[in-house]
């Protein structure tokens, strides 16, 4: 079969079963999978999703438009085939998006206490990322240190410096005692700065 057969001709031979056909479309329009992939490489490495992944959604967005594409509605088959690819892409996008943003919150709650006795919350030691071997975990964790450092930028010198001591472990006593300060005023900041990551987590 000829590669200078319309696409009009091809999606005709399609619907008459014609397998030469749907192998010849779908080789055709593998092109604009892989552009469309490369306009949002930048998503798919942020989230980290296997390009292969991508490339099947991208796939199955085409077999989207092939299975659903009407003549009567005046419109040639790429733009239609690029929208249902986008689609799909973008679908798969969300989900990944979904699922990182809810093992966020589920793996990282800050309201969670770790130790009753010492009033320490799971804020207070999260993990830096070297120690994250998963690359979910890894970009959730880049996510919430960028949301903890804009919280921090609005802070006073003294109450970063009283969060970063706690962040390294050490108690309120031994904090007060080092900033010159009240234990009291080592837990108001502490909740404080707790209060406003809620707020944007």
């Amino acid at each position: 079969m000829s590669n200078q057969i319309s696409d009009h001709e091809l999606m005709y031979l399609v619907r008459e079963n014609d397998e030469e056909a749907w192998s010849m479309i779908l080789k055709r329009y593998e092109r604009l999978i892989y552009m469309i992939m490369h306009k949002h490489m930048h998503v798919i490495k942020a989230l980290r999703v296997d390009q292969d992944d991508v490339f099947q959604e991208g796939n199955l967005g085409l077999y989207d438009a092939i299975l659903n594409y009407q003549d009567h509605l005046c419109m040639p088959l790429y733009p239609f085939a690029k929208v249902c690819i986008e689609r799909r892409i973008q679908s798969l996008f969300r989900k990944h998006s979904s699922q990182s943003y809810q093992m966020l919150r589920t793996a990282l709650s800050l309201d969670q206490t770790i130790n009753e006795e010492d009033q320490m919350y799971l804020c207070d030691v999260i993990p830096s990322p070297p120690s994250l071997k998963e690359p979910h975990q890894y970009v959730n964790t880049r996510v919430l240190e960028e949301k903890i450092e804009h919280v921090l930028s609005k802070c006073s010198s003294l109450e970063r410096e009283i969060f970063d001591y706690r962040m390294q472990g050490y108690t309120y006593h031994w904090i007060a005692k080092t900033c010159d300060i009240k234990s009291k005023t080592v837990d108001n900041t502490m909740s404080k700065i707790k209060r406003a990551l809620r707020q944007v987590i």
